[in-house]
């Protein structure tokens, strides 16, 4: 019986090394974080879908065509970012095609998603042939980041 509770006791005092050991490492990287100072929230809307390869030739035309629109929403400032993407290397059910733009409020967002509406596109027959389809909003306070060097001063 004293052997298992050696044992056991043992074990709850390596338990508590390791924790303490894991929270002193820690400390470094989450101060780190603490010093930068958190922005405005940036919200960026991303569609997916899964458009059939006989049909990416239809969505870089239905790209082209929203292009116009993204660009009054980005000089009028509802926007602030927009693009397209086409992933070649892709899953079998995954993503074969995104488009996306980012507004620092939700109400611009949403404005430039409402027009597509609106205007019929998001309904286009290219959009129609997708086999999937999904959208996110992501809410950012970090953004702007740069690479460059870095002083511990």
């Amino acid at each position: 019986m004293k052997r298992i509770m050696k044992r056991k006791a043992w074990t709850i005092l390596l338990g508590l090394g390791v924790l303490t050991m894991a929270a002193i490492s820690a400390a470094p990287v989450r101060a780190q974080y603490t010093d930068v100072k958190e922005k405005p929230p940036m919200y960026s809307y991303v569609g997916n879908w899964n458009i059939p390869r006989g049909q990416w030739a239809d969505m870089d035309k239905a790209n082209a065509a929203a292009q116009p629109a993204l660009d009054k929403a980005l000089a009028n400032g509802t926007i602030v970012g927009y693009g397209n993407d086409q992933v070649l290397v892709h899953i079998p059910d995954g993503a074969t095609h995104d488009e996306w733009w980012s507004a620092l409020s939700m109400a611009g967002l949403m404005r430039v998603l409402e027009q597509f509406y609106k205007n019929g596109s998001s309904t286009s027959p290219v959009l129609a042939s997708a086999t999937k389809h999904w959208d996110h909003i992501f809410v950012s306070r970090h953004y702007n980041w740069h690479s460059g060097s870095w002083n511990d001063v």
